[in-house]
């Protein structure tokens, strides 16, 4: 059986960080996707793995063994397995979240013929905790069901999830740029605020409070048309991220020349220090208005559009 799955990207609007002590997230699937063609066999070396990928392979290796895990077979079936993808890795758009699941969910298509997008997404994120040590799970939720997802760990067991209806909301045009993969990865970064927060209990408590009103802020401004209370938060939401030392200087200083422009930015996901920060979002109310700062720091400005759908069955 040969079956193709998709999975979007995702994009934080705000609360990345924040969302593993407990606050909330408010995240978008994006319009770039991953691809994953599984290609079973029963013929030749049973469980054999071929990968054709310039994804991490370590990575399609460890969601195979955790779906074998849940659905354990005699005879498990040899694999080849094709992956393309328009995610770019290490940039903070989801890429080893829209992996983890898009694998999951094609194996579970080709192998057993069963598609549960629940499941898909409890084991996306056994995957994603050996990514990255403790996600949130928000990354994995939003590729899975798409559009905005309002997202809130209250424990381990469990986690209120809200697929919001996007014809509720005015959702603006937005654009990116890559403000250079971090050196670090994703789980040094989380590990870097967690060793902070504990050095600095208090004033980090302080920020993530703040945090959760600039997320709900940002929400409101979708819900009411609010294109200053989204400006606003953006902006605080970004000094926030400042203070908690997750954003490099290369970074600050493009979400800076950003607002001598009339915008405003801030870096999504799990940013970076040493070197670049991953993905900056921006917004302007003309988003031509930022096609300077391309010259000016030789960046890519791209448009993109969120609430995209989540992962689904190409063929």
């Amino acid at each position: 059986m040969k079956v193709t799955v998709s999975a979007p990207g995702k994009i934080h609007l705000l609360g990345e960080h924040v969302v593993v002590y407990g606050y909330p997230a408010l995240l978008s699937s994006i319009d770039k996707r991953l691809y994953v063609t599984v290609e079973t066999s029963l013929k030749g070396r049973l469980g054999h793995i071929s990968i054709i990928s310039p994804e991490d392979n370590k990575l399609v290796h460890s969601a195979v063994e955790i779906y074998k895990k849940k659905y354990p077979a005699v005879d498990f079936p040899s694999l080849k397995i094709n992956i393309s993808s328009q995610i770019p890795v290490g940039a903070g758009l989801g890429s080893s979240a829209a992996l983890s699941a898009a694998i999951i969910g094609a194996l579970m298509k080709a192998v057993n013929n069963i598609w549960n997008p629940v499941r898909i997404n409890e084991l996306s994120y056994e995957v994603e905790k050996l990514a990255h040590g403790n996600p949130s799970g928000a990354d994995n939720t939003t590729v899975v069901f798409g559009e905005l997802v309002w997202y809130r760990r209250e424990f381990d067991f469990l986690k209120s999830i809200w697929t919001l209806p996007v014809l509720s909301y005015k959702i603006p045009k937005f654009a990116i740029l890559n403000s250079g993969r971090p050196a670090e990865s994703t789980k040094e970064m989380v590990n870097l605020v967690k060793g902070n927060y504990t050095k600095k209990r208090r004033l980090f408590e302080n920020i993530f409070s703040d945090q959760e009103k600039q997320v709900k802020k940002i929400l409101l401004g979708m819900k009411e048309g609010n294109i200053n209370f989204l400006k606003q938060a953006i902006e605080k939401g970004e000094r926030n991220l400042e203070k908690i030392g997750v954003v490099g200087e290369r970074a600050i200083k493009i979400i800076k020349y950003i607002h001598k422009l009339g915008g405003v930015a801030k870096i999504c996901g799990a940013g970076g220090v040493k070197e670049g920060s991953g993905i900056i979002l921006c917004y302007h109310e003309n988003l031509s208005k930022l096609k300077l700062v391309e010259d000016v720091y030789n960046v890519h400005l791209s448009n993109i559009s969120l609430a995209s759908e989540g992962i689904r069955i190409e063929h």
